[in-house]
């Protein structure tokens, strides 16, 4: 397995790092959050609502009561033994009583209804949330660090082994790039020519040297 990383970039470690924590500062807060709105609204339910419509019962239980006592009293309350009199206001109260008796016991019975599906519904939020909980006290802080500690390796690397004058990692080029040949001169390849073609021309003849001698 290679060991080696195409690092062209240190400052793009350093803003992925950044990101990262900002990412984790952020779902921690919200998930934070999340929690305490759910405890809040589990308290309301099963202890505010379920205190408030149980009070709320006894109250116009109360309420019935006394209402069927003005109607009882006014229908005892008779001047002629052959006429009945209509108490019709009384009856008008004691029917809006009984009517907001049962609306009482109505949202009474609805909060004890959604406690458990609501207790339930929190319970696999916490499950589900738990991984990215781990993941943030744990895992993240973890690859922070990894990040911090390469990105610092990185740069003494730079320092130590980068020759002077070389191009920076950050700007994406190779500190060890080959320097290109240099092409030969013009005077160099002309001198090379005159030599090789010298050598190709013949010697003199042997014969003709020794013509003048001849009588």
């Amino acid at each position: 397995m290679s060991r080696t990383a195409n690092v062209h970039s240190i400052e793009a470690l350093d803003r992925f790092r950044a990101a990262l924590c900002s990412f984790a500062e952020g779902a921690d807060l919200s998930l934070t959050m999340l929690r305490l709105e759910l405890d809040r609204f589990v308290d309301w339910l099963e202890h505010g609502q379920l205190k408030y419509w149980q009070q709320e019962i006894r109250l116009r239980e109360d309420r019935v009561g006394e209402a069927k006592t003005d109607l009882h009293r006014c229908l005892a309350a008779t001047v002629d033994a052959d006429r009945t009199p209509s108490c019709y206001q009384e009856k008008k109260v004691l029917e809006n009583a009984k009517r907001r008796l049962e609306e009482a016991q109505d949202k009474l019975a609805a909060v004890r209804r959604w406690i458990p599906p609501v207790r339930q519904a929190v319970l696999e939020f916490r499950m589900k949330a738990e991984p990215l909980a781990g993941a943030l006290l744990a895992d993240i802080p973890k690859a922070v660090s990894l990040l911090e500690h390469l990105a610092a390796r990185l740069a003494e690397y730079i320092d130590l082994a980068a020759p002077s004058g070389s191009p920076s990692l950050s700007n994406g080029t190779s500190a060890n790039s080959a320097t290109p040949a240099l092409p030969a001169s013009k005077d160099t390849a002309e001198s090379k020519s005159i030599e090789i073609d010298a050598e190709k021309q013949d010697p003199p003849a042997i014969a003709d040297s020794r013509s003048g001698d001849s009588p």
